[in-house]
């Protein structure tokens, strides 16, 4: 199964620079189901990537409708063709407008993915928790 992705103009600032427009590319891949990945490049492809942020698919599906997020990303709706994605390095933060339609569009291609990928999410679930609670 291949990944699916999505490639979409953003609009990113930071505190420094008013904005600009830059190409992400939106992925969420057969073999981390639970994330999605933002690759930021200014010409190429995702391979030439020049910063990638990975996170929960969950926290963008929530972000799109009502604000989510308390870490080092954060979704929340903008007015009403807009979703912000707040990211917070280490080290200051940038801001990437998105349509909320593409938003949707990826989310609903994510969605109907085989039946197989559920079972592996459970899977994954079901071993990640398993390791949590025997170091508690």
């Amino acid at each position: 199964m291949q990944p699916i992705e999505h490639v979409v103009t953003a609009e990113v600032s930071t505190p420094d620079h008013a904005g600009g427009r830059l190409v992400v590319w939106i992925r969420h891949r057969p073999d981390d189901p639970l994330a999605v990945r933002l690759d930021f490049a200014p010409t190429g492809g995702p391979e030439q990537s020049a910063a990638t942020w990975v996170f929960a698919r969950s926290l963008l599906s929530e972000g799109v409708t009502a604000p989510a997020g308390d870490g080092d990303v954060r979704v929340r709706p903008g007015d009403a063709y807009e979703t912000h994605i707040e990211l917070r390095p280490a080290h200051g933060h940038c801001l990437v407008r998105f349509r909320t339609a593409a938003l949707r569009s990826f989310l609903a291609r994510t969605e109907t993915w085989p039946p197989q990928v559920s079972a592996r999410v459970r899977s994954e679930l079901d071993r990640t928790l398993d390791a949590i609670l025997r170091r508690a």
